[in-house]
């Protein structure tokens, strides 16, 4: 049995790139003149978002049309999407594609030019994503009967090395080992291995012994773990990093030293979001950014406690992936959501579990529609506001 093939030119795409993008869908049956496609660039309108393109082919930029095998433009029609706050693009064939043909969508520059589309084209996404999806729906009747979507995927990789951030302890003790993370990124905060070949990074820190002399390549993965560092004298450090090609330097923050253990400190955040990552939407993604990419100790989930925000499928959700990621001595992650109470009076709350993951409290709830009996429900120990 044919099947359909659906591929990008080019497959691999930088964050924040701007170039003409093609989508080059091949047929495995027959799509007879009047047939429709609709075309979702996945795009949610946020600024680190896919540009969304026009289908106004008069623009000298960013636009988006189809093409046909003979090399005849199929202008597309911008409609809504009762999903997304951006469009979808639908094309109706002007002429029929024959079993195997092709149909390719652009966008980008009008002008297939490689010169051209890097100024005049769409700009990718600036966020790194492994085989990010795009939908194409096929309807051959022509009267917006659309079936399952044809899916073209496209890896999103870090742009050129800008940035080296340093992940580091705030607190240590005096001959006490400890790891440090370093992240090589790019403009948009993304790990990266887009440097030159002969790359290399010079660490150094206070009280560093001469004979000791440190040096990192670029890693595929953009990241490189320094185990079982430490210091032998107490005070403040900061790591240093030398970029031995372009002589720029990046510095860790400060790093306090001790004679003894006798103090703890953490990072975290009891109430936040990410731009990126949608911590109701995609809890698991959300979870891993905070801990690996920001480095946090600890961090409390935020959603509404109302069932049209947070289902109940979405809070078992929730709450499952908060038990697996919470690892004692690595990560703290707690349950947390918010109420909104009497205008005025109560106002909004952020309320948190600092111990059993428990599932949140629903206002329509009689137990707790205020304030007062949430409070008369718990003991201290077992609620934070």
């Amino acid at each position: 049995m044919r099947r359909s093939i659906c591929f990008c030119v080019p497959s691999i795409a930088l964050a924040g790139d701007i170039n003409t993008w093609k989508f080059v869908y091949t047929t495995s049956t027959g799509l007879p003149k009047g047939s429709k496609m609709k075309f979702d660039l996945g795009s949610k309108g946020r600024d680190i978002d896919w540009q969304v393109p026009t289908s106004n082919l008069k623009k000298g930029s960013n636009v988006i049309y189809g093409k046909l095998e003979n090399g005849k433009i199929v202008q597309g029609k911008e409609v809504d999407n009762p999903n997304s706050y951006t469009p979808d693009f639908e094309f109706v064939l002007a002429s029929e594609i024959p079993v195997g043909g092709t149909f390719t969508i652009c966008i980008g520059c009008p002008k297939d030019d490689p010169k051209s589309s890097k100024v005049h084209g769409t700009r990718a996404q600036t966020d790194s994503q492994r085989r990010r999806p795009f939908n194409l729906y096929i309807d051959p009747t022509g009267k917006g009967r659309y079936g399952e979507a044809e899916v073209f995927s496209m890896d999103i990789r870090g742009n050129v090395l800008e940035f080296i951030s340093i992940l580091a302890p705030s607190y240590v003790v005096r001959n006490k080992r400890f790891n440090v993370i370093v992240r090589f990124e790019d403009h948009y905060g993304n790990l990266t291995s887009e440097a030159p070949a002969d790359t290399l990074i010079e660490l150094s820190h206070e009280h560093l012994r001469e004979n000791l002399n440190w040096k990192l390549f670029v890693p595929e993965t953009g990241f490189i773990s320094l185990p079982n560092l430490y210091f032998n004298e107490p005070g403040v450090y900061t790591i240093t990093l030398k970029n031995t090609l372009t002589k720029e330097t990046f510095r860790s923050p400060p790093i306090r030293c001790f004679a003894e253990n006798n103090k703890s400190l953490f990072w975290g955040l009891l109430h936040g979001e990410s731009e990126r990552i949608d911590s109701t939407e995609n809890i698991e993604d959300c979870l891993r950014y905070f801990r690996d990419d920001k480095a946090m100790n600890f961090f409390a989930t935020s959603s509404f406690e109302s069932q049209e925000e947070t289902s109940n499928e979405i809070c078992k959700l929730i709450c499952q992936n908060t038990a697996d990621f919470d690892e004692a001595e690595r990560f703290t992650a707690l349950i947390g959501f918010q109420w909104q109470g009497a205008s005025g009076e109560e106002g909004l709350r952020q309320f948190i579990y600092p111990k059993d993951n428990r599932l949140i409290m629903r206002k329509k709830d009689a137990k707790y529609n205020t304030l007062k009996k949430i409070y008369k429900s718990f003991v201290p120990k077992e609620l934070i506001s």
